[in-house]
């Protein structure tokens, strides 16, 4: 007799398409949370989607720059859109100065088809902390194993870094910004600078120009010594009063020596491993001129005890002139600050004295002499440094710059045609002449009165606030006594005008009106 089988019902499971894995869902969940380490996390995922292909990663530098090459003509680079995400950020920018607006990408990865020479690489493009990575891939050569460089991907990055480099007949200096490339712009920059254009009592340019020649001129003298060859000065002082231009004078003559001195230029360096390539990096390149502009953004709590390591520890330094300079020498580190075998001596750049203001408005004299529309008798001068008392080089330039673009807005606005303020063609220096007859002496003490209320009036001029003098800027005058020295009265009061247009700063950049840096 046949026994009944007791079968279990079933189900019938179709099989469902997958949608296969891809790098740019794993960018997705790294971000999600999912992950600490993004480097590890993509590399891993490349490496599964890449089975039999090699792997190089390249930070994006001034050197090495794949899409640049490609850009170039040098290469092809194709965006894959077709099996990978691209992540992007949409940005509109208003037109400046009569450019039309424009819609801009910022691509924060992609996946490129990458070909050179007749080789095919896939390149993925990818944001990771303060870097731009470029991930390489490339089928294995024989005898290629997946965790060898790639000799094809070597020889590329070559061929980049190979054309990339300037020329040989090209000048310029190195900059640290999470990374060192040559600049020609910023040489040509320096190149504007001279000692002329730095309003500075004539015995400070001496020394300064004297310390920095001389340390590259004696070598020998160190030797004979017996003591490192290294230097090291802090220019410090309130912001505006000509710390950076004296760096730009010190690095023009420097480059323009017989035979030129390498100048390195440190613009950022957030990290210790930025600090160590920094001081390799000027090791490898001494004699050299080292600038760590506004140190105390460079030197933190969390990279000092690297810094101190680096610039006065077991390695030598011979040959490395180091300028640090800072508005708040206060704020440094003792270990900076007082610690004369990594910084020597220190400068100080304080706001300017009259005698200074009166040439720096000299100098502003000298520019404008061929501008027929602007009356600057020499008798201004003087005036204008005892009305700018305490005023920094920054707000004397920024007091000269409004007032001229006042006076050009003016013009331009009313139709006038400007008068002979002197009442003739000439625009001589009449002592005779009231101060205020002069167009750009009306102009500047309104500007001056507004940039003192900028500035909250912190130590103002005792001979221009009300507790000394009682009227505000635009109600005093400025005459010559019987030698030519300017004093301040006082005269009916006008009434301010409260119409004045301010210029933002943003519109003001240097070389508008003349300006210097």
């Amino acid at each position: 007799m046949a026994m009944a089988l007791d079968i279990e019902p079933f189900t019938l499971v179709e099989s469902a398409t997958e949608t296969p894995a891809v790098v740019s869902d794993d960018f997705k969940n790294f971000y999600s949370g999912q992950s600490s380490d993004l480097d590890v996390y993509l590399t891993k995922a490349i490496r599964r989607d890449y089975p039999n292909h090699t792997l190089s990663i390249v930070p994006v530098s001034q050197d090495i720059n794949l899409l640049a090459y490609a850009y170039s003509g040098n290469a092809s680079a194709v965006l894959d859109t077709s099996t990978e995400d691209i992540v992007r950020w949409r940005s509109w920018f208003r037109g400046f100065r009569g450019q039309p607006n424009v819609l801009t990408s910022s691509i924060l990865f992609a996946k490129y088809n990458y070909t050179w020479l007749g080789e095919k690489f896939v390149m993925y493009w990818v944001p990771y902390q303060y870097w731009i990575l470029q991930y390489i891939v490339h089928e294995c050569d024989a005898g290629e194993k997946i965790s060898d460089q790639s000799r094809v991907v070597d020889a590329l990055i070559e061929a980049i870094g190979e054309w990339s480099t300037p020329a040989a007949d090209k000048k310029f200096v190195y900059v640290y910004d999470n990374g060192w490339f040559a600049s020609s712009a910023l040489y040509n920059e320096i190149q504007k600078s001279n000692w002329d254009d730095v309003i500075l009592d004539d015995a400070m340019k001496t020394t300064l120009t004297d310390i920095v020649g001389k340390f590259f001129d004696s070598k020998d003298v160190y030797d004979d010594l017996g003591v490192p060859w290294k230097r090291g000065v802090i220019f410090h002082g309130p912001a505006g009063n000509g710390k950076t231009i004296s760096v730009k004078a010190i690095m023009n003559t420097l480059a323009t020596r017989e035979k030129p001195i390498d100048l390195l230029y440190v613009k950022s360096a957030p990290y210790t491993g930025n600090i160590r390539e920094v001081f390799t990096f000027a090791r490898a390149f001494a004699p050299c001129l080292l600038v760590l502009e506004d140190i105390d953004t460079i030197v933190t709590s969390s990279t000092r005890s690297y810094f101190f390591n680096e610039a006065d520890g077991l390695e030598r330094n011979d040959g490395i002139m180091m300028i640090a300079t800072t508005n708040h020498l206060e704020h440094l580190d003792p270990g900076l600050s007082k610690r004369p075998s990594r910084f020597d001596r220190k400068y100080l750049f304080p706001n300017p004295s009259q005698s200074e203001r009166a040439l720096y408005c000299q100098y502003w004299r000298t520019k404008l002499r061929s501008k027929p529309t602007v009356q600057f008798p020499k008798k201004l001068c003087p005036a204008m440094a005892l009305i700018m008392d305490n005023f920094s080089f920054a707000y004397m330039k920024e007091a000269f710059v409004a007032t001229l673009l006042v006076m050009a807005g003016n013009r331009t606005d009313k139709g006038l045609v400007p008068r002979s303020d002197d009442g003739n063609d000439g625009g001589g220096d009449d002592d005779d002449d009231d101060l205020d007859d002069y167009e750009l002496w009306r102009e500047m003490k309104k500007q001056v009165a507004i940039l003192r209320e900028d500035m909250g009036s912190a130590n103002p001029s005792k001979a221009l606030t009300e507790e000394h003098v009682g009227p505000r800027p635009d109600d005093l005058a400025v005459n010559l006594d019987a030698e030519g020295n300017p004093t301040v009265v006082t005269r009916p009061a006008k009434g301010l005008v409260r119409n004045q247009r301010k210029f933002p700063a943003e519109f003001v950049r240097d070389g508008e009106c003349g300006g210097v840096s």
